[in-house]
């Protein structure tokens, strides 16, 4: 017995899967502080699972999971206070060129 799956019924399906696999680099993407590729990564998610379902969101979402986790977080800058106004010497010594 064949079953037969209407194309209307189909397309939710991947887009289901599509959003599903879209929500990891999303939610990484504003933990990590890089919402470019996490927004980016969703929305292409989404249009890779409409036509493939799985075959084509997960692939995506897993490509710009790994953009994000490559690249390194944002340092915030390092504040400098001066605590004593009289100068001093001071040198640094390159730990490479002795």
């Amino acid at each position: 017995m064949e079953v037969q799956v209407p194309l209307s019924q189909y397309l939710y399906v991947g887009l289901l899967a599509g959003f599903v696999c879209g929500l990891v680099p999303l939610i990484l993407g504003l933990k990590r502080q890089n919402l470019k590729f996490g927004i980016l990564g969703f929305i292409l998610s989404l249009i890779a699972g409409v036509p493939l379902a799985l075959l084509g969101a997960l692939p995506v979402a897993g490509i710009f999971t790994w953009l994000i986790l490559r690249k390194p977080r944002e340092a915030e800058p390092v504040k400098v206070e001066v605590v004593n106004e009289n100068p001093i010497d001071v040198s640094v010594k390159d730990s490479e060129n002795p």
